[in-house]
Parts: C-alpha cells; sequence; structure tokens
C-alpha cells in the first residue's frame, strides 16, 4: 500500500446489526500492532460516510494514505463518491480506498474479492496494492455496483423501509414476493450508442459489477475494470411470469430467456412518462430523467494482490 502509514476507517456502526462497529475496532487493532495509525470515525446519520471521508481527505496536515469504508455497500458509495470527486483536484494525494465489507449486502467488495474476516482485511490493507477501479455514475452521483430502475428498484425501496430483520438475497426475495403483487410495467426510453429501446419494461440495470442486493447475478459478465457498463433490460412480462422467472433471475440463469436483453456500452440515457426513482448500492441515486455513464478508474482500491484483480 502507501508509504503513508495512517488509515481513517469510516464506520456505518450500525451496519449489519452492528457487526460494522465489531469489524472496524477489530481491523484497527490489528492494523495499530503492525505500526500503522488508524482512527476509527463513526457515521450517525445518512451522508455522514461521504462528508468525513472528504473531510480527511482535504487536511493536509493529517491526511490519511487510505480511507477504508466499513459496513455495507450503502456506506462504500458515499466514501467512494467523496474520494472520485475529490481525485481530479488532489490527484496523487488523494487517499486510496479500503474496503471492510461488514453490511447487509457487500456486492462491491466481493465483486473484487475482499473477505469479511477482520484479519484479512487488514492483511490487505496493510499489504495490498492500489489499483484502478471503475465506477458507474447517474448524471453527478457515482455508484459502485448496480443503479437500478423498474421493478428491482421498488424493491430496494420496500427492502430498505421494511421492519423484518432479513438480510442479503433473501431480504430480497422476501422484498420482491411483497412488490410483485402490485407492480406494474414502466414506459421508457433508453438511448445510446446501441440505439433506442422504446416499450414498458420489467426493469432496467445498469452494471458495474456483476451482483447486487447481495449476490444476485443481474449482469454475470459485468466486471469493475473494463470501462464499460452491462446494461441489462427485461421487457415486460405478466405477474405470474414474473414469479416464475424470480428464481432463474436471482441464479443468475436469466441470459437465455426471451425477455431478457444485455448491452454493454459506456453511456446512454433513460426517460420515462413521469419521474421515477433510481436504486443503486442500496440507496436512492436519482430520479428519471438521467445520463448514466461508465468511469474508467474512477477510484484507487487496495486489492489482496495483482492476482486478484476482477
Amino acid at each position: 500500500m502507501s508509504v503513508n502509514r495512517a488509515i481513517a476507517i469510516v464506520v456505518n456502526p450500525t451496519s449489519g446489526r452492528g457487526r460494522g462497529f465489531r469489524t472496524a475496532n477489530l481491523v484497527a487493532a490489528s492494523l495499530r500492532d503492525r505500526g500503522f495509525q488508524v482512527a476509527v470515525k463513526c457515521t450517525r446519520s445518512s451522508g455522514d460516510a461521504e462528508h468525513i471521508a472528504r473531510e480527511v481527505s482535504l487536511d493536509e496536515h493529517h491526511r490519511p494514505g487510505c480511507v477504508v469504508a466499513c459496513g455495507g455497500d450503502g456506506t462504500t458509495q458515499e466514501v467512494a463518491n467523496a474520494l472520485a470527486s475529490l481525485k481530479p483536484s488532489l490527484g496523487e494525494a488523494c487517499p486510496v480506498m479500503g474496503l471492510a465489507p461488514a453490511g447487509r449486502c457487500n456486492d462491491f467488495a466481493r465483486a473484487l474479492g475482499i473477505s469479511p474476516e477482520p484479519k484479512a482485511i487488514a492483511d490487505v490493507l496493510a499489504g495490498g496494492e492500489a489499483l484502478p477501479i471503475d465506477l458507474g455514475r447517474v448524471n453527478d452521483r457515482f455508484f459502485c455496483t448496480v443503479a437500478t430502475l423498474g421493478v428491482d428498484a421498488e424493491i430496494s425501496s420496500y427492502v430498505d423501509s421494511m421492519k423484518v430483520p432479513l438480510t442479503g438475497t433473501v431480504a430480497y426475495l422476501y422484498g420482491a414476493l411483497r412488490v410483485l403483487s402490485r407492480y406494474r410495467p414502466c414506459a421508457l426510453r433508453i438511448a445510446g450508442d446501441f440505439g433506442v429501446i422504446e416499450r414498458p419494461i420489467f426493469l432496467a440495470s445498469s452494471a458495474n459489477t456483476s451482483s447486487y442486493g447481495g449476490a444476485i447475478e443481474i449482469a454475470p459478465h459485468a466486471v469493475p475494470t473494463d470501462g464499460q457498463l452491462d446494461l441489462c433490460v427485461i421487457d415486460q412480462v405478466s405477474r405470474w411470469r414474473a414469479l416464475r422467472l424470480l428464481p432463474t433471475l436471482l441464479s443468475g440463469r436469466h441470459g437465455s430467456l426471451p425477455e431478457v436483453r444485455f448491452i454493454q456500452t459506456r453511456r446512454f440515457r433513460i426517460e420515462t412518462e413521469k419521474p421515477l426513482e433510481l436504486w443503486a448500492d442500496g440507496e436512492r441515486i436519482g430520479r428519471t430523467p438521467v445520463t448514466i455513464e461508465a468511469m474508467p478508474g474512477a477510484i484507487r482500491v487496495v486489492l489482496p494482490d495483482v492476482s486478484r484483480r476482477p
């Protein structure tokens, strides 16, 4: 990693039902034993992780060499937004990003080969290599995994608000069963270098990584190092057809279905008859109309070693 042996861990202490706080402190202790200077900074509400990451990165006198996002994909998105937006102005002085997966969904860390075990996380931060990793962008907001519109966005909204103590794919499946009973397909227009898609759709997902929602393989061939987004569009289907398709979708075997189309692209625009929400990394990220694009090498992330490059 960088010769700067100062590390800031930005942690959502409530992520993973308290796992974030425990992970942050175990990782910090392990790194301190190896001679690193570690500051653990806790968030209190949405937006805090981005604010803290930006604040420590702009501190010229105590700027860390690495800012670690400790939590789920939502915390990761916030830290990534801070670092990606500062990178053009700070250049090589911009801290690299570390990952300590400890949330409900940890798809970005999984895509990059980062273990959720505290000792393994500390090993990577102490001895890994910082490599350029792509992000996606919806208008002016960066995302790490998948930005989605349609039934997926409705499910994400439901899961975010539900009180049932479920996580990952189980939470997504529960939300899907509840949402499908009332979901109506949305008419939209998607325009890019691939042409124009203009019809009602079941979902449209823009993937920087192959999975989201706790290892749901929505775009099996997407990787965050190719400078592209993998757009998955599923045409309008009936409610009963959707229920029958759900196991295939959850297992990542939906590519052969006639309703499904995959497109690899750098940039496209989505317009809808009425404003619709987009969700990414488990968070609301925008409303249509939106421009979505790949941002090659937007951040540098500490990975286990070059052989583990995604």
